[in-house]
């Protein structure tokens, strides 16, 4: 039933199988809270018949979550433009990533859920890491990104490369795509919606590839949710309305270079299955033995796998290292490279933060 109004809030679907009870309705939003996609359920409600519409209260609800969707993205749009053009008075030509530049694919840019501003900047990594630490000195340093809490309410997570494998000849693979488009990306500004400013977001044929890699990324960490995949959805269809199809062919050849392609694979068979995305906006042929694994642990883990009790942090660096070395072993068989690769890069992780004095 769940599948089922999501496909109506893509437009894919008219009605549902049967008219949900109250409690059937209750379950459903609290599903669409699990899976970070209020808003995108919300709008299914407009279209369906008025006999399958949910009672007042959960409508009520419904509309207080909505409500504060809209607020949060508000805020995030601000605080986007604002953190952009601190980096840039300060020297960084920098990308927004995922988030604010997702929402405006969506019917309604106000409708998505929102989360942390990612923001990547042009520079050396040691010039982006001392900047940050220059403000915050104890704050955790990574690899890939470095947390710069300058504004109350907002998570801003500042990248020194857009994105992560653990495989090293992956990694040098993915950067070096990245590099071959840093002007493209870099020169492409956008307004935000809500006439708040303007900020520069990956174009459509770098967040084709670059959006797969970060969701391939999180089923490492902690998991993905159905937010991600309709993110990609509205990616694609958006590949379709502007006329640029061909780029799909040259995303194939790049993730195939990554080794990507039984994720990719998983992923396409869930956007033809699920979302009813046609054959020929797919990436990948679809993988329907991939697909419905991958299916399995998005219905279970939720939004970032936030509710998959398998997440449980142990206490103590080492006692988190071990739970999710060996969480990552149930993907051993499906993605072996980076299950395999991922507590080695972690431990070079350590010991990086530790020769350069990082907390």
């Amino acid at each position: 039933m769940f599948l089922e109004l999501i496909r109506v809030a893509l437009g894919r679907q008219t009605c549902l199988s049967h008219a949900p009870s109250g409690e059937e309705w209750r379950g459903l939003l609290q599903e669409s809270a699990r899976q970070a996609v209020v808003g995108v359920t919300y709008r299914a409600l407009n279209f369906l018949p008025a006999d399958q519409r949910p009672p007042r209260e959960v409508m009520i609800d419904w509309q207080a979550s909505v409500q504060k969707i809209i607020c949060d993205n508000k805020r995030l749009n601000h605080d986007s433009v604002w953190v952009s053009e601190r980096f840039l008075k300060a020297g960084f030509r920098n990308a927004i990533l995922k988030g604010q530049g997702n929402a405006l694919l969506y019917p309604d840019p106000f409708m998505r859920t929102c989360g942390d501003i990612d923001i990547w900047l042009d520079g050396k990594r040691d010039d982006i890491i001392g900047y940050v630490t220059h403000f915050f000195p104890k704050i955790k340093v990574q690899w890939q990104e470095v947390e710069f809490p300058v504004r109350k309410g907002t998570c801003i997570e500042v990248h020194t490369t857009p994105a992560l494998m653990f495989h090293p000849a992956d990694r040098r693979r993915m950067e070096a795509f990245f590099d071959s488009h840093r002007e493209e990306i870099f020169g492409n500004e956008t307004e935000l919606p809500g006439e708040q400013g303007k900020v520069r977001i990956p174009t459509l044929r770098v967040n084709l590839t670059f959006q797969l890699i970060h969701i391939y990324r999180h089923i490492f960490n902690e998991g993905i949710g159905l937010r991600q995949l309709i993110d990609y959805y509205y990616l694609l269809q958006d590949c379709q309305a502007k006329g640029q199809t061909e780029l799909l062919a040259e995303t194939a050849k790049t993730v195939k270079s990554l080794h990507m392609e039984r994720f990719v694979g998983a992923l396409m068979w869930i956007m033809q299955e699920v979302f009813h995305l046609p054959e020929e906006l797919l990436v990948l042929p679809a993988n329907e033995q991939e697909g419905r694994f991958l299916l399995q642990e998005i219905m279970l883990a939720g939004n970032f796998g936030q509710h998959d009790k398998r997440n449980k942090i142990k206490s103590g660096k080492w006692g988190n290292f071990w739970q999710q070395t060996i969480r990552n072993l149930r993907f051993l068989t499906h993605y072996p490279r980076e299950v395999i690769w991922n507590p080695w890069y972690r431990i070079s992780q350590f010991i990086w933060r530790k020769k350069n004095g990082y907390n």
